[in-house]
């Protein structure tokens, strides 16, 4: 919706959903409230000096869609994004970490459990590398946390298996650290591999550009949206608060975070003691209280955009803070806790 030559703010519009649970993360709220507060502002479109962009971002649960969509340019010529998340709380910030994941394919060879000198286990090996993860983890700072999968292609325990696959999924309060696990991991994987005679194939996120990095806090816009909800009449969590209830989620925002000012707000669709993710969430996503929550979803976003589009003076603020941080490189960020 171009309105008038001048900043050009994306409402991003994320959707997406689970296997078998459906919208247990309330993507069907993030991108309809997007949709809705541009129509909102298309009935004062006359009065916005600048314009407003609906940005469709898919597959954030699966490799995470906004990532390509920085590499081919979709948020080129864009100065600031507005997002929001479904939560248990409300709050002008929703933090989030790092992520990245590892997949280990090994080769062995098969054998008759009676002569298993013949042959080389890809599950042994497998069962190995998991414990020597698990051993790792108590040399990795605290808020490292690793998560994994196990596929063995084994039909009967009286074949050594030749064939297996993990999963590891790795999260970080930043990227830099997570970089620095994965490699150690990656190293560990290479030496009991070889020590058991197996081939190993490591494909790596940081490879593929796939990781999903922290998001980066903009206090100026962060405000702006403390004050919507506050004129809203709606009671948010103080900015401050959401360091103590960060719970360690990721999201491909993150990245888009780390290339231009934005903000993606908590709104509160389920009760407190409700997990991300669960078949209790999804049905929240779709209850009363989840459809009073994108309506004031699409109030906050709306009035954040004319925040930005019609008092220069905030969007200004908000580069400007934004520029200051990028320049050393992400480090020591207001709201983020810091780890030696």
């Amino acid at each position: 919706m171009r309105c008038k030559p001048g900043p050009s703010v994306a409402l991003l519009a994320e959707y997406d959903a689970l296997p078998e649970i459906g919208h247990g993360c309330g993507h069907n709220i993030i991108g309809t409230s997007a949709t809705f507060a541009a129509i909102g502002l298309s009935a004062i479109k006359e009065s916005l000096r600048g314009s407003v962009v609906v940005l469709g971002t898919p597959d954030e649960e699966g490799l995470g869609g906004k990532i390509p969509m920085l590499e081919k340019g979709a948020f080129n010529g864009i100065d600031a994004v507005i997002e929001n998340h479904p939560f248990v709380r409300n709050a002008p910030w929703w933090p989030t970490v790092a992520l990245g994941d590892l997949i280990v394919q090994l080769e062995g060879r098969e054998a008759h459990y009676a002569t298993p000198q013949k042959g080389a286990n890809a599950l042994d090996g497998a069962v190995a590398i998991l414990s020597a993860v698990n051993i790792l983890r108590h040399g990795f700072r605290p808020d490292v946390l690793i998560g994994y999968t196990l596929n063995a292609d084994s039909m009967t325990p009286v074949i050594v298996p030749a064939r297996a696959t993990l999963h590891i999924t790795l999260k970080a309060t930043d990227i830099g650290y997570l970089r620095f696990v994965v490699e150690k991991i990656k190293k560990c994987v290479k030496g009991i591999s070889k020590s058991v005679g197996l081939d190993a194939k490591i494909t790596d996120a940081f490879d593929t550009n796939l990781c999903y990095e922290e998001s980066v806090p903009n206090i100026t816009l962060i405000d702006a949206v403390n004050r919507n909800f506050a004129e809203l009449g709606v009671t948010a969590e103080a900015p401050e608060e959401s360091i103590r209830f960060r719970s360690f989620y990721s999201t491909d925002y993150g990245n888009v975070s780390r290339r231009l000012p934005g903000t993606n707000f908590a709104i509160a669709i389920a009760r407190r003691g409700i997990s991300l993710h669960t078949p209790e969430f999804a049905r929240a996503a779709i209850s009363r209280r989840g459809h009073a929550a994108l309506v004031t979803a699409a109030k906050v976003m709306a009035m954040t955009t004319i925040d930005l589009l019609n008092e220069p003076g905030t969007l200004t603020k908000a580069k400007n803070e934004f520029r200051k941080y990028q320049s050393n490189g992400f480090r020591h960020l207001p709201l983020q806790p810091i780890f030696d």
